[in-house]
Order: structure tokens, then sequence, then C-alpha cells
């Protein structure tokens, strides 16, 4: 199971970059230039750290499914075997 607090840093992240991107669009449409480019030093950085953040998340995932005690041990019969015993 991946960690819950790194799930919310991903999604804090994302809701930054939703803003700054935001404010980055306003700026250029009202000809801050100088804003803009200051807006996208603070989104660049962001836009790794969430890209690392994705990384370790995936990497989490597939370490938990490929764990032997990931997989269900079932000793249930099957559909099939319910139906040929019928």
């Amino acid at each position: 199971m991946t960690d819950p607090r790194m799930e919310d840093h991903a999604v804090g992240l994302e809701l930054q970059l939703v803003e700054l991107v935001e404010q980055k669009q306003r700026a250029e449409v009202q000809g801050r230039e100088d804003d803009a480019a200051r807006l996208e030093t603070e989104i660049e950085p962001l836009q790794f750290e969430l890209a690392a953040t994705a990384e370790q998340l995936s990497t989490a995932d597939a370490q938990v499914l490929d764990a032997p005690e990931a997989h269900a041990d079932v000793h249930a019969p099957s559909a099939q075997e319910l139906v040929d015993h019928s």
C-alpha cells in the first residue's frame, strides 16, 4: 500500500500547479510579462517535484503488487468445480 502522506503531497502539488498556471495565464493576458516569467520559475520546480513524487508512488505500487503477500491465497472451489459437482 502506498503512503497516504505521499498521495496527499502529490495532490497538494497538483493544486499549487493549477493555481500558478492560472496566475501565469492571467499575467500573460494582461501583458505582465515580468510576473509571467516569475511564475514560470515557480512552476518548473513544482512540475519536477510532482513527477518525482508520481514516480515514487508508481514504484511503491509496483512493489506492493509484486510482494507475495499481495496475492490472495484462495482455498474456495472455482465456479467450474462447483458446476462439475452439481
